[in-house]
């Protein structure tokens, strides 16, 4: 692991370059490291920082927009602000007979973030997010309130010939004329997935901590038991496709900073082999 100054030293560049690397996003914090006087220090992967051409992701810094609109020392005090909510919600839950459970819990919202943010390993990070919530399920069903969330079923669209002449005319394909749900009634819609678009919602609510999962139907069925025994609501739903599956939102900036996506990563995974995280 190298600290900010050890890249600076490396490289022969001032720690506030590397800070302005972490910034836009071209350095990824592998650790945080905590001391006894509640600083933080933040540590980058060696492995990592091999990989970067350092000197032309700098040429691309300069003259860039910062993320958000307020200066480093802004951005470091909110940095320092969610180190110390996290170190608070450690204290916290310490106390808890759940607090394996609840520790679980805020990773896996974490990891849900990240998700939305690296589409690249998005299949690996929700794969992981389905095997944590089966484990879960399985060892601590009363502290979760489940539901489930009925959508509708995913349609397979033919075009009438007015819309495909509106497509070709715009100069649009027939794929992203459908896409974009510009077909008509009179187009013909078949349905290849029955409730392709339908949830199961877990909730945990225990003292001041409410944390909200989703998983698609597909995922949770292999898994769970008695589906149509649970509360059912109807999915307020909006366009058909599959971004329908989204919630949430990606890692912010500071979150990325201060709970690294392989810390979160490395926590859910032993919590899958061992109960602990």
């Amino acid at each position: 692991m190298l600290t900010v100054s050890q890249i600076a030293e490396r490289f022969n560049i001032s720690n506030r370059q590397v800070h302005n690397l972490v910034e836009h996003g071209y350095l990824n914090v592998a650790h945080l490291y905590r001391n006894n006087n509640h600083g933080v220090t933040y540590l980058f992967s060696e492995e990592e920082i091999a990989k970067l051409d350092i000197y032309s992701l700098l040429a691309e810094v300069q003259g860039c927009p910062s993320r958000g609109n307020f200066g480093p020392a802004f951005r470091f005090k909110q940095v320092i602000g969610a180190v110390r909510h996290y170190d608070r919600f450690l204290e916290n839950v310490s106390d808890y007979p759940d607090d394996v459970f609840l520790r679980c819990c805020f990773y896996l919202f974490h990891l849900n973030h990240y998700a939305k943010t690296y589409n690249e390993n998005s299949n690996h990070l929700y794969r992981l997010k389905n095997q944590v919530l089966e484990k879960m399920y399985l060892e601590n069903p009363s502290l979760l309130n489940i539901r489930y969330l009925t959508g509708p079923d995913r349609y397979r669209v033919w075009l009438c010939e007015d819309c495909k002449d509106s497509a070709e005319s715009s100069g649009m394909s027939y794929a992203a004329y459908i896409k974009n749900e510009y077909f008509c009634p009179k187009c013909s819609l078949h349905s290849v997935n029955k409730e392709y678009y339908s949830l199961i919602e877990f909730r945990v609510r225990m003292a001041e901590y409410k944390f909200t999962f989703h998983l698609p139907l597909s995922s949770a069925e292999r898994w769970m038991k008695n589906l149509a025994d649970l509360p059912q609501s109807a999915r307020n739903t909006g366009s058909y496709h599959d971004r329908m599956y989204l919630y949430g939102r990606p890692a912010s900036p500071v979150e990325e900073q201060v709970f690294p996506i392989n810390m979160i990563i490395n926590k859910l995974e032993n919590y899958l082999k061992t109960g602990k995280c």
